[in-house]
């Protein structure tokens, strides 16, 4: 993504071994502050989300995709067996 904000600021988005937690909230809040400026910001978030890619994209760390991940799709295919699809069948 040639026009990303993060472009050669990879020290913010990736954790260095041994990372700790007052040293990572710092980090991802500079990136958040990157990202929320980002003119890919949308995109890059979804190529994370799919690719399932480590580190900071998109405004999001590796726990937030997760979570996304987890969260049912607001574009999920609804079958017939589906309780809200059958009643009203």
């Amino acid at each position: 993504m040639a026009d990303a904000a993060c472009k050669g600021r990879t020290e913010h988005f990736f954790a260095p071994h041994g990372e700790q937690a007052d040293a990572r909230e710092l980090r991802e809040a500079i990136a958040r502050a990157i990202c929320v400026t980002c003119p890919v910001l949308s995109s890059c978030r979804e190529y994370a989300r799919r690719h399932r890619e480590q580190g900071y994209w998109g405004a999001e760390n590796d726990d937030e995709r997760l979570e996304a991940r987890r969260r049912p799709s607001r574009h999920r295919h609804r079958s017939a067996t589906d309780p809200v699809i059958a009643a009203q069948g």
